[in-house]
């Protein structure tokens, strides 16, 4: 993870739609809330075996946008196998507020999986999306729009779905997710 974005190529300066995942090797630099969810939209529309998303609350105005569920739903439908995994810190705000990531795993059930991580992680701070062995998105700060981004780097992926894995293995089911599935 480059955690200086001034030496990656900013996004604005890409077509990121246009880029392949598990070939355009290239680091580039988030800004705006655009960017991200550009971004987002790109890897999941580029999925084969699934996603990986680190969140404090499921962002709407990235993962709550039609394009990014439709590609959410389509590598569901066209991947049987295909797995998303999903931290969330704050399962309730988002709850609250109704998102449709959350009715559309209510129809994917159990390829949509949400989890609570334990109260030490609670202020991890952190956000990522990983996707396959290959692509990810990276923000140091949740509460910030800026970071990093790359749709191969192999390394850095394995480096991020180890500390997902982690996190996921110590997590359980979130309860208020959970009722969602009765």
């Amino acid at each position: 993870m480059n955690a200086d974005t001034d030496k990656a190529v900013p996004a604005k300066e890409l077509d990121i739609t246009s880029m392949q995942l598990g070939i355009d090797r290239l680091e580039f630099s988030l800004h705006i809330r655009e960017d991200v969810r550009t971004i987002a939209q790109t890897l999941a529309e580029q999925a084969q075996r699934g996603l990986m998303l680190l969140t404090l609350d499921l962002e709407p105005a990235i993962f709550d946008q039609q394009p990014f569920l439709n590609a959410i739903s389509k590598l569901a439908r066209q991947h049987q196998d295909a797995c998303f995994r999903i931290l969330i810190l704050d399962s309730h705000r988002t709850l609250q507020n109704g998102h449709r990531l959350i009715e559309l795993s209510r129809r994917l059930s159990p390829n949509i999986q949400f989890r609570r991580p334990p109260p030490e992680y609670q202020n991890t701070g952190k956000t990522f999306l990983v996707c396959d062995d290959a692509g990810y998105f990276y923000r140091p700060l949740a509460s910030r729009y800026e970071g990093t981004a790359n749709l191969n780097n192999p390394g850095e992926v394995a480096r991020l779905k180890k500390y997902f894995m982690e996190l996921w293995d110590r997590s359980e089911p979130d309860s208020e997710m959970r009722v969602l599935h009765v």
